[in-house]
């Protein structure tokens, strides 16, 4: 018999519409993917919306459902810590304005010029 995640795996693998629907529909930020709680599901999605560089809306979005479901603002940052070797500095960089604005905290950048 195999596990659920070994299922869970194959599916994704194959574009299974019945698993990925509900995924990708309106529904994605309540639901808990393979056994994660709120908490760590918000803080990876906010990892991958980091990785790919999203909107700034994304940010607000994600970051929200974090502190919602329980995150604190410095497990929040550190996620950006975290990211920061993989993804690059420049990336890491590009959100962490983002994401300061998301968990209300107030700094003045320089300008450069």
């Amino acid at each position: 018999m195999k596990a659920e995640h070994e299922d869970l795996l194959r599916k994704l693998a194959l574009n299974d519409e019945g698993v990925l629907a509900p995924l990708l529909g309106g529904g994605v930020a309540d639901a808990e993917p393979g056994g994660l709680d709120a908490k760590t599901a918000a803080l990876v999605r906010l990892a991958g919306i980091v990785a790919i560089g999203s909107a700034p809306a994304s940010y607000q979005w994600i970051v929200t459902r974090a502190l919602a479901a329980g995150a604190s603002d410095a497990e929040v940052t550190g996620v950006l810590v975290a990211l920061a070797p993989i993804v690059g500095c420049e990336r890491v960089g590009s959100a962490a304005p983002e994401v300061a604005l998301a968990i209300g905290a107030e700094f003045d950048l320089p300008l450069d010029g």
